[in-house]
Parts: structure tokens; C-alpha cells; sequence
């Protein structure tokens, strides 16, 4: 029987260029987990061969994507560490001021209309930029345009993108780092909720491959497309580890812009959001404070949505710049330090899809407490100690034994620098070869 087309082309792959957009990573003028991740993938992704990797952004002058410019390109492989305009703008009023500020920024009309005005603006830039408009689909490639980043931000949505790519034959994927706006739509913006549903559902019904950063978030992903009529069974999904490398490690002290923090220090790493949880932390922190005045808990991460009373709890804490200290603003060398340097880092995380923070703070010899929510047990398998995110006697419990036990916490610093962590390189080769699997031939 001669061969079918079908034969032919399964015995000849074809050359795979994976376009990467990235026009939410570069308008964003500071680094969260998804940013990170896209950084750190796009800096590692081939460019040339098969698959080749190339980011982009979209042009409304060229109705599509284009290249990047050379400043775009420097943002995405050095981000401006700074913090976000309306964070900055309320930083200069008075406290009650500020908080009512914030509030009625971070309301979906206001976020809308802020969105409106910035795209004004990047639209009047386009009109300059035609000259980068990627050329036509080269019907001997296999062109894959595969969502790295948090794309339910970017200018078209992807129930209306992805079919109108794939009709012009270019197919599609996505980097799934959880589904939880669907999960638990108590924790996130209304707006966000809104956004998040149509890249789901675009990617669901369009799309060939879903690179998933845990085994939980797969399960969880599965589940959901069950649930809104797409047959599981058909999905294509890998399961690829994200990278822990902070950077080579060192034996500097302390970054001196940390000088005021004690020796004795607990760490959590993550944006101020519900799930993450923080108050588990300041409840261990105001239970075993009064008794060690030498022991302190860091918070590291942005202010997020729905956390007015977190904050405001924060910056009226009695101990505040003594026994707590809040930074919002931190880059990858002192954030490294921070962790090499802490007692114990804390992650009483209610869900995550994978737990990074859990792995960079391990690969630095850092013992880690977690919570048992979503993939965290994953994340840092039997290196770290786990207790339930609403079990809030047992986190003062675990954390006081690493506090007054020496020989509890050498244990935990033996298990932290006995774990090997994988890194942005093999998540970068792993993400490469689910791309070539899925796209080839």
C-alpha cells in the first residue's frame, strides 16, 4: 500500500520557530513569578535550529507581532526593579490617605481605563515600528505561537486570537503554572477573573500542548477542561521542572541595605495575595517574638489585590522595623542573600501550582517550613517540613523547635543542602523537547 500523506510528513519532521510573546513581561516595569519565569526561559531557549525560539510583542500597526527593539530587548533580559506607578504614586500620602488611594485604583473600571490610556499611548508609538512586523507564515515551518507568560494580560484575547492564527496555520501552546482563578475565584480580582477565564477557554479549545510546572497543577488542569466539555484525553500535557538557580552562591554577609534585620531572621518570599497567606506568618512572629527579641520575620513581595487589612496590620505592627520587616522592592543578588542568610523560610501558601520560593530558598541551604496546599509538597519533596496552611498552633510549634532546637535546625540545613534543585537550563531543555514533540512533525 504506498504511504499516506500522513506517512510522508511523520517521516520528514518539520523545522519547528516557536514565536514567544512577551508584551506583558516588557510593559511591566518590575518581576513576579510569571515574569521570572519568562525571563529566565527566554534567556535559555534556543534561537537558532529546530525548535527556535523568538520574543515578540504585539503591534497594532502590524495587526500581529513583532520584533522587540533593542531597549525592549535589554527590559526583558535586565528588568527595572521599580514598583509599580500606582504603588508609588499612594507611597507619598498619608497612611489612611493611601489606603483609600489604592482602593479606588484597583478598581476594574479604574484598571480599564488605565489599560485604555496605555494602549493609547503604545498604539501612537507603533506607527514608527512597522518596519519590525514579523514576515508571513513560511509554509515549511511549523510556526507555534506558545504563551509563556501571564498573556490573559495582553491586548487580544485568545478566544479570539488562536483561531484566527490557526485558520492562517499557526498553532498554539501554553505554559500552565495553575488554574486557580477558576479553582478559587474568592482570592483574585474580579477583572483578573474576567481576563483569565477567555485565555483558558481560547487555550482549551485551540491549543496542543500544555507545559504544566507540577504534576497538581496537570491534575487540576485536566479537571477543568472536564468540567467545561473538553475531553481530558485529548489534551497533550508535559510536566516540566522550573529552575531554583538564584545565581552562584557566595559567603557575602548580609546585603548592607538589610543592616537593621537580626541574625536570627524568618523569610517569606511572595506577593501580598490571599493565598499566599502571610497571616499564618505574623501569627507565628506574634507568638514567639515576645520571648526571643533577637528573632525576626522578612516579607519580600509586592503589594497585591484584596490585602488592605494584611497591609494595614503590617505597617501598624508595634514591631516594625525591629522584629518585622517588610521590603517590597528586591532584586535576584539580594534576594539571594536574603535566603542564605535566613534562620528558616516560610511558605504557608493556602494553593500553589509549584512553590518556587520553596525550591530557591532549599538550593540555598535554607531549611524550609511549607504548607501542605497544592504541588508545595512537590516542590521541595522530603528536604522541607510540611504542616497544614490553617493549622496555625502547628506552624508556631515546627517553627519554635527550629528556633530553640541546634540540633532540630542543623538536621533541617543538612536535608536543605543535600537537595538538588533543577534548573532554569533543564527547565529550558525540557520545554524545548515537549515543543518538538508536539509540533515536528
Amino acid at each position: 500500500m504506498p504511504p499516506t500523506d500522513a506517512d510522508v510528513a511523520a517521516s520528514h519532521p518539520r523545522s519547528v520557530e516557536v514565536i514567544v510573546e512577551v508584551t506583558d513581561t516588557v510593559s511591566v516595569p518590575y518581576t513576579t513569578g510569571l515574569q521570572r519565569v519568562t525571563r529566565e526561559l527566554v534567556a535559555r531557549l534556543p534561537r537558532t535550529g529546530s525548535p527556535s525560539f523568538h520574543p515578540v510583542r504585539w503591534s497594532s500597526a502590524c495587526g500581529g507581532y513583532r520584533e522587540l527593539t533593542g531597549d525592549e530587548a535589554r527590559v526583558l533580559a535586565e528588568p527595572p526593579e521599580r514598583l509599580p506607578t500606582t504603588t508609588r504614586f499612594a507611597s507619598r500620602l498619608p497612611h489612611p490617605v493611601a489606603s483609600g488611594v489604592r482602593r479606588a485604583l484597583a478598581t476594574p473600571v479604574a484598571r480599564r481605563t488605565r489599560a485604555a490610556v496605555r494602549r493609547r499611548a503604545e498604539d501612537r508609538a507603533e506607527r514608527d515600528r512597522h518596519h519590525l512586523c514579523r514576515p508571513p507564515t513560511d509554509p515549511q515551518t511549523s510556526t507555534v505561537l506558545f504563551d509563556l507568560e501571564a498573556a490573559w494580560n495582553d491586548p487580544v484575547p485568545r478566544t479570539e486570537l488562536l483561531p484566527s492564527l490557526r485558520a492562517r496555520g499557526v498553532r498554539s501552546g501554553a505554559l500552565v503554572a495553575d488554574v486557580l482563578p477558576v479553582l478559587h475565584p474568592e482570592w483574585f480580582d474580579p477583572q483578573l477573573l474576567v481576563d483569565f477565564d477567555g485565555f483558558l477557554d481560547g487555550h482549551l479549545r485551540h491549543s496542543e500542548l500544555f507545559v504544566c510546572i507540577s504534576e497538581r497543577t496537570r491534575q487540576d488542569l485536566l479537571e477543568v477542561a472536564a468540567e467545561r466539555g473538553v475531553d481530558p484525553g485529548g489534551l497533550r500535557t508535559a510536566v516540566v521542572p522550573l529552575g531554583a538557580d538564584l545565581g552562584p552562591p557566595d559567603d557575602s554577609p548580609l546585603d548592607p541595605r538589610f543592616a537593621a534585620v537580626p541574625d536570627r531572621y524568618l523569610l517569606q518570599v511572595g506577593t501580598l495575595e490571599p493565598r499566599k497567606n502571610q497571616e499564618t506568618s505574623l501569627a507565628v512572629l506574634d507568638a514567639l517574638a515576645p520571648d526571643r527579641p533577637d528573632v525576626a520575620l522578612v516579607l519580600v513581595g509586592k503589594r497585591g489585590w484584596k490585602v488592605d487589612d494584611l497591609v494595614r496590620r503590617i505597617e501598624r505592627h508595634p514591631s516594625l522595623g525591629r522584629q518585622l520587616f517588610w521590603f517590597e522592592e528586591v532584586d535576584d543578588t539580594q534576594l539571594r542573600s536574603l535566603y542564605r542568610h535566613a534562620t528558616a523560610c516560610l511558605t504557608p501558601a493556602r494553593y500553589e501550582g509549584l512553590g518556587v520560593p520553596v525550591m530557591e530558598a532549599l538550593h540555598c541551604g535554607t531549611p524550609v517550613v511549607a504548607s501542605t496546599g497544592g504541588a508545595l509538597p512537590e516542590a521541595g519533596g522530603a528536604a522541607a517540613d510540611y504542616v497544614d496552611p490553617d493549622d496555625t498552633e502547628g506552624w508556631i510549634r515546627l517553627v519554635a523547635e527550629l528556633l530553640d532546637d541546634p540540633s532540630t535546625l542543623e538536621q533541617a540545613r543538612r536535608r536543605a543542602r543535600a537537595w538538588r534543585a533543577p534548573t532554569w537550563d533543564d527547565a529550558a531543555d525540557a520545554v524545548a523537547g515537549a515543543i518538538t514533540e508536539a509540533f515536528a512533525s
